[in-house]
């Protein structure tokens, strides 16, 4: 069991990969601390390319707040993307076919109601 601070070194590193910034530049540098620190600064990218970089945020479904003059990262939000974007819990799927009457089945001993309409057509005659 990984305890919560692996959890965010290996957000850490699967986030700064999948941004596809280029590493030693101005933008992935950034990027690296916004996620060690938990706030960017508007003055350390400028406003536009800030705001770029939100958007990156977005698109891997990374949950942050901005702030006046910057972005923060919101509480808890390196765990919840481990746990909901890179392992979401395994959904189980039910086999709804075996609740589901087919016609002309019998089961357990008892007729089938096709089989009572045939019954009940030969008794009449």
């Amino acid at each position: 069991m990984k305890t919560d601070v692996e959890k965010a070194v290996e957000v850490d590193a699967y986030v700064l990969k999948a941004s596809g910034l280029i590493k030693d530049k101005r933008s992935y540098n950034a990027l690296m601390n916004l996620l060690q620190t938990g706030v960017l600064m508007n003055e350390r990218l400028g406003e536009d390319d800030t705001v770029v970089l939100c958007k990156i945020l977005i698109v891997m479904k990374f949950s942050y707040e901005f702030i006046p003059y910057g972005v923060r990262l919101k509480e808890n939000s390196k765990l919840d993307f481990y746990n909901k974007v890179m392992y979401p819990p395994k959904v189980e799927y039910r086999n709804y076919s075996d609740n589901v009457l087919r016609v002309g089945k019998e089961e357990r001993s008892t007729r089938h109601w096709a089989q009572d309409i045939l019954a009940n057509k030969e008794d009449s005659k």
